[in-house]
């Protein structure tokens, strides 16, 4: 065609760079990839038997719109259970995955007349998404609040929206991707006070709440704002299901019947036996998470001591399985040529902090969603490439 009937607002879209440049690296000889946010545990054995025997049921036909009354009740039950929130089967409306959940929630709330407040660095479907429902964004770097939005920042955006004559809307994502950075109840409830004050939506993606390292559980803005928020979250992070696409969202009822339009209106519902599947762990997959975290515990005491070791700064995370790592003052290229450098140099593959809101930081991602065994090698090639660097740039300087 002559002319691209594709709208401006799409056609302007880059796609994901994490998803890029894990491609682009992938075909180097011997390269370990710390890329992807994808746990390299399999689907605990208790909920791939309960998807087979779905199956073999014959559980293989349209599920309801807001997905089948098992698993909502099991995600409210799941909710209740390790996070002390009162939400009930009403309350939950089943997508394909979080990213169906955000597209639903997004689609449902978000036009010309809102502005999406979002904390950066933050997964990049934020603004994708933001965006394609033709929402302005107001990007809030958090860098110097050691990458946790404090309420002064907040006040400040809602200023601006209401000059701007735009409503706003708050998006959180906290264990947060790419930092694993929590905030605590006290910083929490803060947020909660001027979420409530002004009376602004709050979208909280949660995929990562469970995995959580500290003696108490991540808390939820749920608890101190439940009417103005919506949470989202997903099967994949906590019981290792990234390929069954299960998700849903808890939200207060009359919104809850409004998302499920559109959400049916994307996908029409789930898959029935992948709901199944999720149900059995939600109900009885507890100990299952335990020990994923246990195990993601270790790897992340290993690689960060690993790290700042080297001298590097890496920002302590509280959950997630991510560490996010400062570029050394030395290199002055971009986040991308510094992944690049290394990808090709010493084959261990980060994700640039590009990706995640700024095109200009100086910091990378690494997953320790990966065995023990290639963080060791990873660590020691990092380390060697480190310090040849610093050597050669050294050396440069003292030539001068």
């Amino acid at each position: 065609m002559t002319n691209s009937p594709v709208r401006q607002s799409v056609r302007d879209l880059r796609g994901s760079l994490i998803r890029s440049f894990d491609a682009d690296i992938s075909g180097i000889e011997g390269i370990i990839k710390l890329t992807l946010g994808e746990p390299d545990f399999p689907t605990p054995q208790r909920i791939v038997d309960a998807g087979i025997a779905s199956i073999q049921a014959g559980r293989t036909h349209y599920a309801p719109n807001a997905g089948t009354m098992g698993l909502r009740e099991a995600a409210a039950g799941y909710l209740r259970r390790r996070r002390g929130l009162e939400y009930t089967a009403e309350n939950i409306v089943c997508t394909v995955g979080a990213s169906e959940a955000l597209s639903a929630v997004f689609g449902s709330v978000l036009s010309d007349e809102t502005v999406s407040i979002i904390p950066i660095p933050a997964f990049g479907a934020y603004k994708t998404q933001t965006v394609l429902a033709g929402g302005a964004v107001d990007l809030i770097d958090t860098t110097e609040t050691g990458f946790k939005l404090t309420p002064t920042q907040l006040e400040a955006a809602l200023s601006r929206a209401k000059e701007a004559g735009k409503k706003p809307v708050l998006i959180l994502n906290y264990p947060n991707n790419p930092t694993g950075v929590a905030l605590n109840s006290a910083e929490i409830q803060a947020l909660a006070d001027v979420v409530l004050e002004h009376d602004v939506l709050v979208i909280s993606d949660e995929v990562y709440a469970e995995i959580s390292y500290g003696t108490e559980r991540v808390d939820s803005i749920a608890r101190y704002a439940p009417e103005n928020t919506v949470l989202i979250d997903s099967a994949s992070k906590a019981f290792a299901m990234t390929g069954w696409r299960v998700g849903y969202i808890a939200a207060p009822v009359e919104l809850a019947n409004e998302f499920v339009k559109v959400h049916q209106s994307n996908v029409a519902t789930g898959a029935t036996f992948t709901m199944d599947a999720a149900q059995e762990g939600y109900e009885h997959g507890d100990a299952d998470i335990d020990a994923m975290v246990a195990e993601y515990s270790e790897r992340r005491n290993y690689l960060y001591d690993q790290l700042t070791d080297m001298g590097l700064s890496v920002a302590y995370p509280d959950g997630a399985f991510y560490l996010f790592i400062q570029m050394p003052d030395w290199f002055e290229g971009s986040s991308l040529e510094f992944c690049t450098k290394l990808a090709y140099e010493a084959k261990v593959a980060l994700i640039p902090g590009a990706a995640f809101g700024d095109p200009a930081s100086r910091w990378v991602r690494a997953s320790y969603a990966a065995s023990m065994e290639n963080l060791i090698e990873s660590a020691r090639r990092i380390r060697a490439w480190v310090g040849a660097q610093s050597s050669a740039q050294s050396a440069a300087q003292s030539a001068h």
